[in-house]
């Protein structure tokens, strides 16, 4: 549960007043005061011509200076493969309060949205956490702000300017006091946040619970405010000497709601899972269950919560004779506890009704108790003073009336047997009707809304009517909602409407109950959502319209004077109140959009979305939604000022203004088609469909694949789209015996102080007729909180037993390459895209890497070399550029031999990371050379030696960051541990005339290019992965989502902001002062220099 994140570590090496290696060039100057031409110059005396003097010569321009550095490179290759190329705010039941002389208090029970005032909605989020929503004009509802946050909503409140919100499976970071090291924790929370301002809510505290957070209750007052919250929890007990077991736990945990803060109160443990809770007046009932199988009773715990400031005390309990399923099979009145419970499994044991004598709450005293509805499971109940009400159901549905005299005797006055069952029931009019909610199942599974008459509980026949929700024909008689278990996702109201009945009767009760069933519509079916309307008096039970949703309601309400407001997980549609046989949608609002990628144009950024009814829309209207922004404010919440469609499986470029959509159909006689439409964006805010292109001459636009290698094969570039064509080669090199060793040996101690062991491993070939090997073994020694120590052994062909262990073979060694042939897409002119003449790049070359640099593309291919008395092999790596300075005519430059594969090319330097053999290893050293005349000049190389490099990426100011750990690893059997030595290294070129001198060489040798500046070197947790640098970050992918730390501060990096992922995204976007990147349901996620989201420290 708690997974450390741990980065620390000085700065090395650097001078806080060393300049940027990219220094700023400083403006022309202007003209001053002085120095403004005067428009009526003074008349001066002539003077004598001067006899004018010889002209000089103009001097020579003088020669660009070469240079200096290394030209000529060679790297270290291992490239022989074995194998082939692979290509609701509805309160419950009124709840009586005794007046007392101290403050009187309102129980109010959670929900995951509140209607503010001013027109304002909060509602909870899964994806999208607290979003404060605008639903003042129900025709064009919009958000105000939000508070991003993610886990699975349970309930809030708001007291004032405050919300309290209550999660289950909260994933964050939390970040410790050195501003560096963070700490993974999940689980349930309560937040504390302030709402004043809507538009940018804002944590102000976090408390973590214990278990999960199964409901709670708030006691309001005039003065002070109580949260109470219920959790299951779960420890492993010792239950004997040497035997353990996971023993469940409920808890129950009190807050006074401050204003800036939750003030912890008290903590009660109670034994078992709890099921629910019931508040009333100073009492809080809490149940819970056995989790074994064989136990069916329940306990019931009384907690006093009369203290105003929020601390409880336990006191009695009750053990009841069946099972408690929810809080209105819960009563406490009159100091009497009163309680329906039933079986818990269809086993044939009766339903019981109880009740206790509770003047005494430390010693309740049993009172009563009836027996009814054997053989059947207990469903919906409710108390009324002197009257409760039962439903049991196994192939019918008995309704059952009870009286309670005052002292707490029980009778059964009768039995109506009735379909299907209710789930929950709702005192009306006056408490002379109850309405329920629930199933009929007279024909297939149907809610269903019934009105009793409870008047007389003797009455044979109370069901005075029964309505169906209206699912549409082909439905099979199947319905299904998430009123079915949670009594807030409807609403029952007295005095909300005027209407009539069929038969004239006036109804000013509603009822509204949302649905999800399937329907046949063109020979299909397609998943159908929204929320039945019914209206009632006390002798009528009218169906009315439906209000159609996209996705299944969660809530339904009245939100203001004019309209029915209806919320799912993905939408907020808002419906006229008045029309109710037919209801008129005024306004819809996405409140979780799928977003796939942001773009960025200019001052307006375009966010796509990919629709939520995506699988049961007919294919051919399947589109993606682009949306034009401007880049002010939160991208994912500011309104579109223009939007245009994309086909739903385009694959999408960005040139220039141009945004380039990439389709292929496959056609008779033709084969595979491409087609290639361009979207104008010069003018964001009026996106102009341009030209197309329909061409078979293009190649398959899927991502290459070879052994460890990728790259895409459509490059945006400068007015023009490339497109690679793979050419793969394969040569087989005879008969090859290989012999791979590895550490076998587990101590299982690692991580423990002192732990040692051997690790390592070492492959060695014979191609033909010379052997080379590639690894070797250390002797390490663990050392809690730092780093391992790792000392070189020899290990020899001979196993060492219970150490090392060997494993030979025979195989048919190949070489295997990729050719590439590079066809373009001139997009010079938008209207008018033409396929230019392809070109290829030599064809014994290697492509191991495509580098597109804003545009410009470059190709790393590589050419095998032997070199003299060495069997092991080698290569030369070489940079070729396609240019498009004339896009229809598209060229390849020459080659450039590089050190390595290339990593970045900014201005004039390159970037690469190169392969070198070591002592044991092949290792990894990164290189930055100066571009000139055709040549690389080596400015700075520095090899990791012992360091297994993870990842290289260079940032926007031309500094390289990396991850790595030890190249020696820990096995477990033959599976490779985690490395907890890995290091997060920053460094930087040096600035001019600040790189140290080179070491004394001999006269027939090259000087020695410097090192880079070393800036800092953290330590990070083998689980976090360091995926890309961008704006002065770098994103490390994390369970959950990315981490960002800032490195804007290159020698003290600082861990700045956790985001939630629905996959990673597919790159991170710099524009203005802010990174941007699409992250699905999650929304678009936007970083600047200012943002922090990580939770201050909680503990362990």
């Amino acid at each position: 549960m708690a997974a450390l994140l741990l980065l620390f570590g000085q700065g090395c090496g650097g001078d806080e007043n060393q300049p940027e290696p990219q220094e700023q060039i400083p403006p022309e100057q202007e003209p001053g005061p002085d120095d403004e031409e005067n428009e009526n110059p003074p008349e001066e005396e002539p003077e004598e011509p001067e006899e004018p003097e010889e002209p000089e010569e103009p001097e020579e321009p003088e020669e660009p200076e070469e240079p200096e550095g290394q030209t000529e490179f060679v790297s270290a290759d291992d490239p022989f493969t074995e194998g082939f190329l692979g290509e609701e705010e509805e309160e419950e039941e009124e709840e009586e309060e005794e007046e007392e002389e101290e403050e009187s208090r309102e129980l109010e029970e959670g929900d995951i949205y509140r209607v503010l005032g001013n027109g304002q909605l909060l509602n909870l989020n899964p994806y999208r956490g607290l979003q404060v929503i605008d639903i003042q004009d129900p025709s064009s509802p919009k958000f105000l702000g939000q508070m991003q946050i993610a886990g699975t909503p349970v309930e809030m409140y708001v007291v004032g300017d405050r919300a309290v919100v209550l999660l289950n499976d909260w994933a964050g970071y939390q970040l410790k006091a050195d501003g560096l090291t963070v700490e993974r924790r999940t689980g349930a929370t309560v937040l504390f946040i302030d709402i004043a301002d809507r538009t940018a809510p804002r944590l102000l505290s976090q408390y973590p619970v214990t278990g999960a957070i199964m409901t709670s209750r708030l006691a309001r007052g005039e003065t002070a405010t109580s949260l109470y919250v219920a959790s299951n929890g779960s420890e492993l007990a010792e239950i004997s000497p040497g035997q353990y077991q996971w023993v469940n736990k409920t808890l129950v945990r009190s807050f006074d709601v401050g204003a800036e803060a939750l003030i912890e109160r008290n903590e009660i443990e109670l034994g078992d899972a709890v099921t629910a809770i019931h508040a009333e007046a100073d009492v809080l009932l809490v149940a819970r269950y056995n989790n074994r199988w064989s136990e069916e009773a329940s306990q019931i715990s009384i907690i006093d919560i009369s203290n105003r400031d929020g601390s409880m005390e336990e006191r009695g309990s009750v053990t009841t004779a069946g099972y408690v399923r929810s809080q209105f099979h819960m009563d406490f009145r009159d100091n009497m506890l009163r309680v329906f419970s039933g079986p818990r499994w269809a086993d044939g044991s009766p339903s019981y009704l109880e009740t206790w004598d509770a003047t005494d709450p430390e010693n309740p005293v049993p009172i009563d108790s009836e027996d009814f509805g054997a053989e059947q499971s207990l469903y919906g109940a409710v108390f009324l003073d002197d009257r409760a009400f039962a439903v049991t159901y196994r192939n019918v549905d008995p309704f059952h009336a009870f009286s309670i005299d005052p002292e707490g005797n029980v009778t059964e006055e009768s039995e109506f047997i009735v379909s299907g069952w209710n789930n929950f029931f709702r005192p009306v009019l006056g408490a002379t009707r109850l309405i329920g909610i629930g199933v009929d199942d007279a024909n297939g599974r149907q809610l269903a809304a019934s009105l009793y008459d409870i008047t007389d509980l003797t009455n044979p026949t109370p069901l005075i009517a029964r309505a169906s929700v209206d699912s549409g024909s082909g439905t099979q008689g199947w319905s299904w909602s998430q009123a079915d278990w949670d009594h807030r996702a409807f609403t029952v109201l007295d005095n909300a409407v005027d209407a009539v009945a069929p038969t004239g009767e006036a109804e000013t009760g509603l009822v509204l109950l949302p649905f999800s069933a399937r329907r046949y519509v063109d020979n299909i079916y397609r998943p159908f959502s929204g929320v039945q309307i019914f209206t009632y008096s006390g002798t009528t039970l009218t169906r009315r319209g439906v209000m159609e949703h996209g996705t299944p309601v969660r809530r339904t309400f009245r939100a203001g004077a004019e309209a029915t407001a209806n919320v799912s997980d993905e939408e907020l549609t808002l419906y006229d109140q008045d029309a109710l046989d037919t209801p008129e949608r005024l306004g819809q609002l996405e409140l979780a959009p799928d977003y796939v990628r942001v773009l960025a144009f200019g001052d307006h950024r375009v966010r796509i979305k990919v629709p939520y009814d995506l699988y049961w829309t007919p294919t051919e209207n399947r589109k993606l939604k682009a949306e034009v922004v401007p880049s002010t404010g939160l991208t994912q919440l500011v309104e579109p000022v223009a939007s245009f469609e994309l086909p739903i499986n385009a694959q999408i470029h960005q040139v220039g203004d141009l945004l380039v959509s990439l389709t292929t159909t496959f056609e008779n006689w033709v084969g595979k088609v491409t087609h290639v439409e361009v979207i104008d964006l010069s003018d964001p805010t009026s996106p102009r469909r341009a030209g197309t292109l329909d061409t078979s001459d293009l190649p398959s636009m899927a991502t290459y694949y070879s052994g460890s290698r990728s790259f895409q094969t459509v490059h945006p570039a400068r007015n023009a789209l490339a497109f690679l064509r793979v050419i793969g080669h394969t040569e087989d090199l005879g008969v090859g015996w290989a012999c791979r060793t590895n550490a076998i040996g587990n101590p299982g101690c690692f991580g423990q102080e002192g732990c040692t062991y051997v690790a390592g491993e070492r492959t060695c070939r014979k191609i033909g007729g010379d052997e080379y090997c590639n690894g070797g073994f250390a002797e390490c020694v663990d050392h809690p909180g730092a780093d391992t120590t790792c000392t070189p052994i020899e290990v020899g062909r001979d196993d060492i037993p219970n150490v090392t262990q060997t494993y030979c073979y025979e195989y048919v060694p190949r070489r295997s390459w990729a050719q590439i042939e590079i066809s373009v897409v001139d997009l010079s002119d938008p209207d008018n895209p033409t396929l230019a003449p392809a070109v290829t790049l030599p064809s014994g070359s290697e492509t191991v890497n495509v580098l597109n640099d804003n545009g410009e593309l470059y190709f790393n291919i590589k050419r095998s070399i032997g070199a003299p008395d060495d069997p092991r092999p080698h290569t030369q790596y070489f940079l070729t550029h396609l240019d498009l300075t004339d896009p229809s005519q598209p060229a390849i430059d020459p080659g450039i031999n590089v050190p390595g594969e290339i990593l970045a090319i900014q201005g004039s330097s390159i970037y690469s990371s190169d392969r070198v053999w070591g002592d044991q290893f092949i290792e990894t050293a990164i290189a930055r050379l100066e571009l000139h005349e055709g040549l690389a000049y080596l400015k700075e190389y520095q090899r990791f030696p012992n360091r297994l490099v993870n990842t290289i990426a260079i940032d926007g100011r031309g500094l390289p960051v990396l991850t790595h750990g030890l190249i020696w690893r820990p096995t477990y059997g033959m599976y490779y541990g985690w490395d907890p030595n890995q290091k997060l290294t920053t460094l930087s070129p040096w600035a001019p005339g600040e790189a140290p001198a080179p070491p004394p060489e001999s006269e027939n040798e090259n000087p020695a290019p410097p090192e880079f500046d070393m800036k800092s070197t953290v330590r990070v947790a083998s689980w976090a992965s360091l995926r890309a640098t961008a704006d002065m970050r770098a994103f490390f992918a994390v369970p959950g989502g990315a981490l960002a730390i800032s490195l804007e501060q290159p020698e003290a990096p600082k861990a700045q902001a956790f985001f939630h992922l629905w996959g990673w995204p597919e790159r991170f976007v710099v524009s203005g002062e802010e990174v941007i990147f699409a992250a699905g349901r999650y929304g678009i996620h936007q970083i600047d220099r200012e943002t922090v989201n990580l939770v201050p420290y909680l503990g362990e």
